[in-house]
């Protein structure tokens, strides 16, 4: 078990994937709950909650400071994307 744990720490330090920082994290948060809530009042959008869509400003910023930059920019896009696609569908526009 010992040398997983060493194993896995010297893969982690080799990497070349640089953690997003705190201030976008901030942003990320940010616009989760803003997305969550715009999601929230678009007829026939997804109206519940899971660990993508919901308003836990600190659960998305704790997610955010463990996740790499490349990541946490990947989920910040996917939502953008869905709610286009509801905006599109409710109402024929962005």
């Amino acid at each position: 078990m010992k040398s997983i744990v060493i194993a896995l720490a010297a893969l982690v330090g080799a990497s070349s994937v640089q953690a997003a920082n705190p201030g976008y994290c901030h942003h990320y948060a940010d616009l989760a709950v803003f997305q969550f809530e715009k999601n929230q009042s678009i007829p026939g959008c997804f109206h519940g909650a899971n660990l993508r869509w919901n308003p836990n400003w600190d659960g998305h910023y704790a997610w955010c400071l463990t996740a790499d930059y490349d990541a946490a920019r990947t989920e910040d896009d996917l939502p953008r994307a869905r709610l286009h696609a509801c905006n599109m569908d409710a109402y024929g526009h962005w």
